[in-house]
């Protein structure tokens, strides 16, 4: 089970470092403007800009080593998902397992207030995790409504 805590480890890291200062809808795609964009409100609009503006500065300052040995690599927002990349090393033996008991862990180390602002975005949250050296890629994906 060592894997669970090193699952919610890089979500508590990936959403203290955004900060979550800001609210806002998750219609729109990176950065994009889109056709779903237009639903949002001037506010929603607003606020989505400051999140990613924080997302920006926290992809600034990636990569982003954690003590479990994980590498946050990126963050976005895309198709309504807070989107985290991060590596591992191919030797280290990790199994990406998106089981119930592992998101539960994620949503628990993330804490209640970080995912409260997540579910009134809309937002949910979306790991990829990927082996160095090797293009194998897993995913965990929590939608709005499991937070």
């Amino acid at each position: 089970m060592k894997m669970l805590h090193k699952f919610a480890s890089i979500a508590a890291t990936a959403l203290v470092a955004v900060a979550l200062t800001a609210c806002g809808g998750s219609k729109n795609s990176e950065g994009g403007e889109d056709a779903e964009n237009t639903e949002l409100s001037v506010a929603e609009k607003m606020q989505l800009k400051v999140l990613e503006n924080e997302i920006e500065k926290v992809n600034d300052q990636l990569p982003m080593e954690t003590p479990d040995g994980l590498t946050l690599t990126s963050m976005h927002i895309v198709d309504g998902y807070m989107v985290t990349t991060c590596t591992y090393p191919a030797e280290s033996g990790f199994e990406i397992d998106g089981s119930e008991e592992n998101k539960a862990a994620i949503i628990n180390a993330a804490g209640k207030d970080a995912t409260d602002r997540l579910k009134k975005l809309n937002l949910g949250l979306k790991y990829i995790y990927e082996e160095e050296g090797t293009g194998n890629k897993s995913e965990i994906t929590i939608s709005p409504e499991e937070l």
